[in-house]
């Protein structure tokens, strides 16, 4: 298992996540069967996809045990995020903080989905 291929989210707020993955944050919208509460999204490596929490407790025969917020997910490396972050809080992204150099010379910010899940855009200086 060398490759992810998807990323599903379970979500109580299927509407929200869907307009922000859509509509904010612009991905492709690869197939769509709301009568699920299943959304796809194409991604450039993998597919993002949203999954009602109901349904997918269904098909997993048990409730969810994670909790949103508890994992960072990173975007492919940006060439500008200080222009990417300002694009994503004209679009009324709330970012949890402003762009910030590391210590280890990668220029980050963050931001959560409706659920809290945690996106990371990011951009290396010179790396280590």
């Amino acid at each position: 298992m060398k490759s992810i291929e998807w990323i599903i989210f379970a979500t109580d707020q299927y509407d929200k996540m869907k307009t922000f993955y859509r509509d904010t944050l612009g991905l492709p919208l690869e197939r769509d069967v709301p009568e699920e509460e299943f959304t796809q999204f194409k991604a450039e490596n993998c597919f993002i996809a949203i999954y009602g929490r109901q349904f997918v407790e269904k098909l997993l025969g048990r409730s969810m045990t994670g909790k949103p917020g508890s994992t960072i997910y990173t975007f492919k490396e940006s060439t500008g995020v200080d222009q990417d972050y300002q694009q994503l809080k004209a679009k009324g992204v709330q970012f949890m903080s402003a762009p910030k150099t590391q210590p280890w010379g990668q220029r980050t910010a963050y931001f959560p989905d409706p659920d809290g899940n945690i996106w990371e855009i990011q951009q290396w200086g010179e790396k280590p």
